[in-house]
């Protein structure tokens, strides 16, 4: 077992998912085996079996370490002003902002979802949560009077779908579509889809 490149005060945990993330995105999915991890991380593969299971546990553990959901749980349940345009614009920026510190990671998830499902299962795990959260912020905003009667859940999509547009345009395409500021564009955005939702 070699010496691990990562600082050795991180816990074991940490630098199992550090060294898994460096060589998904060095090398692959499929070339992070458990053996190669464990030497990265300076541990035993034993160790990432006790600390995670097995590669999939690991593969959980780094998409969860990179969800919006815990973000998004936290906008929603101390910074809400119950007005929609204000609430979804900070929903919006903070989701593509947060999207963009780890488009590289995305864009991993993309390529190797196409030949490994468990990767894409994993993944979609992390816009269900936000959809759920979502969800209760239109019902509640429904119940408030502040929007009018329709499917929150079809809602909520749709915003993740908008957002997620945005973010893939300016993450693969930069400004060639459009050089126009990425808070301008959103505001606009934010600003028809809330029309779409007033009583």
């Amino acid at each position: 077992m070699k010496g691990s490149i990562f600082l050795s005060t991180k816990n074991t945990a940490e630098r199992i998912i550090e060294a898994a993330l460096h060589l998904v995105s060095e090398k692959g999915y499929t070339a992070a085996t458990t053996k190669a991890i464990a030497e990265l991380a300076g541990v035993n593969e034993v160790t990432i079996f006790r600390h995670f299971g097995n590669k999939r546990g690991i593969l959980k553990a780094i998409i969860e370490r990179f969800s919006y959901y815990p973000v998004l749980q936290e906008e929603i349940n101390q910074n809400v002003t119950w007005e929609l345009e204000t609430d979804l614009l900070n929903f919006s920026l903070k989701h593509f902002n947060f999207l963009m510190s780890i488009q590289d990671f995305v864009m991993i998830g993309f390529k190797e979802a196409m030949q490994f499902p468990e990767i894409n299962e994993e993944i979609a795990n992390i816009p269900l949560l936000i959809k759920h959260e979502l969800i209760h912020y239109f019902e509640e905003m429904h119940r408030r009077g502040k929007i009018r009667e329709l499917d929150v859940e079809a809602a909520a999509l749709s915003l993740i779908a908008l957002n997620f547009g945005h973010f893939m345009s300016r993450a693969r395409l930069g400004t060639i579509v459009s050089d126009m500021p990425t808070e301008e564009l959103l505001k606009m955005s934010v600003s028809i889809f809330s029309r779409g939702l007033a009583p």
